[in-house]
């Protein structure tokens, strides 16, 4: 994996976390309900705070679909999403090793889990395809 393709996903994911702490912080689940979406961070309410509303309060199938697809993509789960991630990546810069191996057997598992992290990797980065820095020798 080349250090560029690195670098793109991990600016990628800067975005993606940036973006879900302005939409609500860490930990700030969204709930959909009818066409609106409300946070579930405060319990002390019996209708949390809403987040946002549809284009219509009246409740089309078209509007609660969009409510239910913007609730699956709340500030919680997306951090959640970065973490993971960049936890893939830490496997490709700080392969798992074990001591009482012989270091010839702990390169080559080392090798074999980069390879492993590098074709995820890409695939990940595929995601952001239309993005003006990707390039297409990334693809997988």
């Amino acid at each position: 994996m080349t250090a560029d393709l690195m670098a793109f996903l991990r600016a990628r994911l800067d975005e993606r976390e940036a973006a879900a702490v302005a939409a609500g912080g860490k930990g700030e689940a969204w709930q959909a309900w009818g066409t609106g979406i409300y946070s579930a961070a405060s319990s002390d309410d019996d209708v949390p705070p809403l987040v946002t509303a549809g284009p219509e309060f009246g409740g089309s199938d078209e509007d609660a679909a969009r409510v239910e697809h913007i609730a699956l993509h709340d500030p919680a789960q997306v951090l959640r999403e970065v973490e993971a991630t960049r936890g893939l990546l830490k496997q490709y810069t700080s392969p798992e090793t074990s001591e009482g191996l012989p270091d010839a057997f702990n390169r080559y598992a080392a090798s074999m889990q980069r390879m492993a992290v590098d074709m995820a990797v890409r695939h990940l980065a595929q995601a952001h395809a239309d993005h003006p820095d990707y390039r297409p020798q990334w693809r997988p």
